[in-house]
């Protein structure tokens, strides 16, 4: 089953990028992140007009709403908005969700001054145009989402856990302002989602982690031991960001996970690569830089941190950008890709002006040929690390 590339023009941005509006290898659809540029900063407005591209996107691919698996929806929030409200505003427009998974992700800006949100998606269909059938996981007790969505869902080998948060079923955050204690709670329920989808913590692949960028290294040091420990020698990539604040007030983790797991039940064998001069952020970790599995391929956290904690290329967000990319060239062709096959790359970086965004996006579209993959940077203030200025996952798909 070849790649398929899609490149409906939905908006235009300042620089010619070699980014594709979505990709459908096997079969796996990757949607690039759907934005309205029309309404400046009008949330509501903004994200009505991103779902209805999402809709129209998928129809052109011959592919349906019930498709979708995941959404991550990244947005302004300076603390004008309640999430919860929001959320729900989200679900009301797309009622025919079938047991997708959600993730909401809270920035103080996003890549222009008049942008308010972004939404990534995944969908699976095969290439032919047969649906599939999903299983999904909604323990009892955990925060909604609830129908049209769930905590989890497993189509075909894949398995998806949308946003793992300590908070009860009414909405109370749990230990608040306490990382250590809501890593705990995640990580149980993580495990709980998956062992309704017949699956356990050494089949996730991909584990994202956002979190509170003020919690002390030493608690934040604390949760990575814990991380550590849960997972063992059967550790999955990791990307973990901090972000200036999490919403509601208290809530300092957020947590969300991909896993394969064979139709048939049986557990499928993963292969690693690795970096000698990097670490995975945040930290001297067992995390491994990339982790394959059939026809998956994921580098998680890419940067120039060196296993020492210093930063390769300090503050010089271009040449980090340069070298974190041959780096995921490097681990994709160990793991039998390479960079121009990659389906997504979700890059966070310190950049404070549109021009250094430009340049900076001229940079990463320098490094593929068009068809590229979709692709979304998303700004912050600051990294794990002073002088860093870039983190690339990437995700390749390789086609059978």
């Amino acid at each position: 089953m070849p790649r398929k590339n899609f490149n409906p023009k939905n908006f235009e941005l300042d620089v010619d990028h070699p980014w594709t509006m979505a990709i459908h290898t096997n079969d796996m659809v990757v949607l690039n992140p759907q934005l309205d540029l029309d309404h400046p900063g009008d949330l509501g407005t903004q994200t009505t007009v991103s779902l209805d591209h999402i809709r129209k996107l998928l129809k052109d691919i011959d592919c349906d709403v019930t498709d979708i698996t995941n959404l991550r929806v990244s947005y302004v929030n300076t603390g004008d908005v309640d999430e919860d409200t929001y959320r729900q505003s989200i679900l009301d427009q797309m009622p025919d969700l079938r047991g997708a998974t959600l993730e909401m992700v809270p920035f103080d800006r996003l890549v222009l001054p008049e942008l308010l949100v972004e939404i990534c998606t995944y969908a699976m269909r095969g290439q032919s145009g047969e649906a599939y059938a999903k299983t999904t996981s909604d323990p009892e007790g955990f925060y909604p989402p609830g129908a049209p969505l769930a905590q989890g869902v497993k189509c075909r080998d894949m398995i998806y856990v949308g946003e793992q948060v300590a908070r009860d079923a009414g909405g109370t955050v749990l230990h608040p302002g306490d990382i250590a204690s809501q890593c705990n709670v995640v990580l149980d329920q993580l495990q709980m989602v998956l062992h309704d989808l017949g699956a356990e913590l050494a089949d996730v692949l991909r584990l994202n982690i956002f979190y509170d960028g003020a919690v002390a290294k030493a608690d934040w040091q604390t949760c990575l031991t814990l991380l550590k420990s849960r997972f063992g020698d059967a550790a999955p990539s990791l990307t973990a960001i901090p972000l200036p604040r999490l919403y509601p007030a208290g809530k300092q983790i957020a947590l969300s996970a991909w896993a394969m797991r064979g139709e048939d039940g049986a557990q499928l064998e993963r292969r690693y690569a690795g970096l000698d001069n990097t670490t995975q952020q945040p930290g001297p970790t067992l995390w491994r830089h990339a982790v394959a599995c059939c026809d998956m391929v994921i580098a998680g956290g890419v940067s120039t941190v060196k296993p020492d904690g210093t930063v390769g290329d300090s503050g010089d967000h271009i040449a980090q950008t340069k070298r974190s990319m041959a780096q995921i060239d490097e681990l994709m062709l160990a793991l039998g890709g390479c960079l121009q096959d990659v389906n997504k790359t979700n890059s966070y970086y310190v950049l404070s002006t549109v021009e250094e965004f430009n340049s900076n996006l001229q940079a990463r579209s320098d490094c593929f040929e068009k068809p590229g993959p979709g692709s979304v940077g998303l700004p912050l203030d600051a990294l794990s690390q002073p002088g860093q200025r870039i983190e690339v996952e990437a995700i390749l798909v390789k086609a059978e």
